[in-house]
């Protein structure tokens, strides 16, 4: 080899050494031996939303966590693995003291505290045997999901996100509307009911005008209609979609913030259903 050909060779070998390397220069995934924890969201509705990548994940998981829902929707993908369920909303007073609190609410904080100990000390003692373990969510796991306290808590382990398809995804198709296209709008606001402590209420967010959309959660109907209506004018296009992502069952009822609260009637809606608002729902490129 001549001496001029060591530096080129020397320049190639720096950056085949870089090019390998992820971000922090941590060698990147794919070089490294695949990850013992995932979070993964597995879709709304049918079973045939989920994604391919969720799909090669179950099958090498060992053992999985879900609720009775997934494990009924995904039966024939989760043959032969254990499945434990029981665990699903661990997240209320994580990170918090329950003896700082009283009463009925520091019993309900210590009982999930020791349900959630009982938990973590499961995924560890499978992740220390060498078991990959996955936790199921619907939707996206990490858009209102109950799981994300998982990756603060098992931040060690370096558990990695499969993303899913969110209901906010199969609601905009159902509708059938560019939701970041309006005359006067382009953002959008995605938000839940108000709980304690947030500052980003309801009434604060609608000022804007923006589109909304509320993953409604079993509140209150007519809670958000009232808050809504403090900001946006009665004749504002309304969509209220239930069930999506459901072939079957997946319904859009429209109308207006003074109509749709008659539209709706008087029947309870579904655990899932999502409330949107704004121009875009009313939004034509041509004109009449």
């Amino acid at each position: 080899m001549t001496a001029r050909c060591r530096p080129i060779l020397l320049l190639v070998a720096l950056v085949l050494a870089a090019w390998s390397l992820g971000p922090g220069g941590h060698l990147a995934a794919a070089e490294t031996k695949a990850a013992s924890l995932y979070l993964v969201g597995v879709g709304p509705g049918d079973p045939d939303l989920i994604t391919v990548r969720a799909l090669e994940v179950l099958k090498r998981a060992q053992i999985v966590y879900c609720s009775p829902g997934i494990r009924e929707k995904f039966a024939t993908e989760l043959q032969g693995k254990e499945v434990v369920e029981g665990f699903w909303r661990l997240f209320p007073y994580y990170g918090k003291d329950p003896s700082t609190l009283d009463g009925q609410e520091r019993a309900e904080a210590e009982e999930l505290a020791a349900k959630r100990k009982d938990f973590t000390a499961r995924v560890r003692q499978a992740v220390a045997a060498g078991k990959t373990v996955a936790i199921l969510d619907n939707g996206d796991p990490l858009i209102y999901g109950p799981w994300e306290w998982c990756l603060e808590e098992f931040e060690d382990l370096r558990p990695v996100v499969v993303p899913g398809l969110s209901a906010f995804n199969a609601a905009n198709a159902a509708i059938g509307k560019g939701v970041t296209t309006s005359e006067r709008t382009k953002a959008v606001i995605l938000t839940s009911t108000d709980w304690p402590g947030k500052t980003d209420t309801i009434e604060r967010l609608a000022a804007h005008r923006s589109t909304m959309v509320l993953f409604t959660m079993r509140a209150e109907f007519d809670d958000f209609i009232r808050k809504l209506s403090a900001a946006y004018p009665p004749e504002t296009p309304v969509a209220v979609v239930q069930h999506a992502g459901y072939q079957g069952k997946q319904r859009v009822l429209r109308g207006t913030l003074g109509t749709i609260r008659e539209q709706v009637g008087r029947e309870p809606l579904p655990f899932e259903y999502l409330i949107y608002v704004g121009d875009f729902l009313s939004h034509r490129y041509k004109k009449p």
